[in-house]
């Protein structure tokens, strides 16, 4: 006889499952119990749900297509996870969240931590669903692995009973994977792409979305480079395409290069590849928008189109099989030379850091430090980045490319780099992993650090401190100048906050002290937090306040 806990766990572990993040709750001891037999699988105890969720989308962006996996409990823990589901769902991260809940007879009567779980998740999930019987266990478990990868990915949420764990019952059987269809664009679709592309003066390639393996982005820098095509990146998906390549123009995000904004006006095609055409990519909807300008869309679900823009030819089709074809078309791409060209000049351009003199700042120069961080961080570095005005060095300044990986909240939530960069040491020991984050952000999430001092993980997390919320305060000095509101900040000593937590901490107020303190922090073996002390009036890499 076993619980149901232990029917939950077996269901994950025939799913391959290794690593779950969490919060424990009683609604689900029986799963924590379970868990105990399986050795195999890593159990991250995080110090709240955000927290958890965060870093399992980390490692669904992290695992080519295998879910992150994330537990927690009852009302306030999954209301806690939410943001990591809304992240998650945004993103089109593989995801799947345990919700420990309460006993099925109870629903209703406004129980204890009682919520309605699908209602909550409905518009944060591609599928949210609560477990009535233990039977259903395994047949559930193995259809959520399915919905979370299959077209577009995405999160998935299942509710736990208390009773449907509880009790004993005879073992049953798990239910193998379920086998995902490959979505493969059709012959009269690529027959239709290449005579656009082939037809035009002046195309550019946006690049986006999810699940892009090393592979993937090999044949796709592959074919940019035989047909001269530029390729630009849709907000914080900058590790699809090197930037070392010469034909990588950017990213759309936000602050982007005005010469590139001013680039996607005058293509006259925009192949978007499995890229949300959205708020942000468009720069508010003002570019991508057809018109003159034909666009082909790419994307794994047909869902997604007309929600951005109107593309002239869609072609639902996941990333992998669509690159293996474009690599195999021929198409003369010498007459877009210059243009392709241009494209890379602004780029560079854009990026270029005039290490010469260090600007006269209260605090570090922000600029000048991302020039050590270029030349300090190994290729393979895995980057975690949050949501505030800092941002904008790490979009503008940081250069990517497989192998090294870039783990960034589209959806703009902040604190998300210290979970996720935590997640990711743990996940990729061997790796050098640097989470930025503000000061406002990290004070939301920076508790896990505790989480990696008890696991051990090593990632180096810079907070850039300049005590205020830096995004609103530009955007009240931009609509009410002079009149500032709920945006100043009184932060702890970061550097002995850090060494409460037991991780190595210092401060830099200038930034050619940086390096010796990065260097230090490598030295010390284990998570580190470098607090750099900044002027807010250094508000973005483009303007001052």
């Amino acid at each position: 006889m076993v619980h149901g806990g232990k029917i939950l766990v077996e269901a994950l572990n025939v799913h391959g499952v290794r690593r779950i993040s969490c919060v424990a709750g009683e609604s689900y001891l029986p799963v924590l119990d379970a868990l105990l037999d399986y050795p195999d699988i890593e159990v991250i105890t995080c110090r709240q749900e955000s927290g958890a969720t965060f870093m399992a989308d980390g490692w669904g962006n992290l695992e080519d297509g295998a879910p992150g996996i994330a537990m927690v409990t009852r009302g306030p823990g999954a209301c806690n996870a939410s943001i990591g589901l809304h992240t998650a769902m945004q993103a089109s991260t593989p995801v799947i969240l345990f919700v420990g809940l309460i006993n099925t007879k109870d629903r209703g009567r406004e129980a204890f931590q009682e919520f309605d779980l699908e209602q909550m998740f409905g518009s944060l999930s591609k599928w949210a669903t609560v477990i009535d019987k233990v039977e259903d266990i395994p047949a559930v478990v193995a259809k959520a692995f399915h919905v979370v990868q299959s077209d577009r990915p995405g999160p998935v949420v299942i509710g736990l009973p208390e009773d449907v764990l509880f009790p004993k019952v005879s073992s049953i059987e798990p239910v193998k994977p379920l086998a995902v269809s490959e979505i493969v664009p059709k012959a009269d679709d690529l027959a239709a792409l290449q005579e656009a592309l082939q037809e035009a003066d002046k195309p550019i390639i946006l690049v986006g979305g999810s699940l892009w393996r090393d592979e993937d982005c090999q044949a796709l820098e592959g074919f940019a480079g035989a047909t001269n095509l530029p390729v630009v990146t849709s907000f914080r998906r900058q590790d699809i395409f090197d930037h070392k390549h010469e034909c990588y123009g950017g990213e759309l995000g936000t602050g982007p290069n005005p010469k590139l904004v001013e680039r996607m006006g005058q293509a006259d095609l925009v192949l978007v590849l499995n890229a949300r055409v959205n708020e942000i990519t468009t720069q508010s909807y003002a570019i991508v928008q057809g018109g003159d300008q034909k666009i082909i869309h790419v994307y794994p679900s047909s869902s997604v189109f007309s929600k951005g823009c109107k593309a002239d030819i869609e072609i639902e089709s996941q990333i992998g099989p669509m690159v293996k074809a474009l690599a195999g078309m021929k198409i003369d791409g010498g007459k877009w030379a210059a243009w392709c060209n241009g494209v890379r000049s602004d780029y560079e351009g854009w990026s270029d850091i005039d290490a010469a003199h260090e600007q006269n700042w209260d605090g570090a120069d922000v600029t000048q430090i991302f020039g050590e961080l270029r030349e300090l961080l190994p290729e393979d570095t895995i980057i975690t980045g949050d949501a505030g005005n800092f941002s904008g060095w790490v979009q503008r300044y940081l250069r990517y490319g497989r192998p090294g990986r870039l783990l960034a909240p589209v959806s703009g939530a902040m604190g998300y780099a210290v979970p996720s960069a935590v997640g990711a040491s743990i996940a990729r020991p061997d790796k050098t992993v640097v989470g930025f984050c503000g000061d406002g952000g990290f004070m939301m999430t920076g508790q896990e650090l505790a989480t990696a001092a008890h696991h051990g993980a090593k990632p180096i997390i810079l907070v850039f401190n300049n005590s205020v919320f830096g995004t609103i305060r530009m955007h009240q000095e931009r609509e009410y100048p002079g009149r500032h509101s709920g945006t100043d900040l009184t932060n702890p000593d970061f550097v002995k906050l850090g060494e409460s937590y037991g991780v190595f901490a210092a401060r830099v107020e200038k930034a050619r002290n940086f390096k010796g303190v990065w260097s230090d922090a490598l030295k010390s073996g284990k998570a580190a937090l470098i607090e750099v002390v900044m002027d807010p009036r250094q508000s973005t890499t483009k303007s001052t306040l």
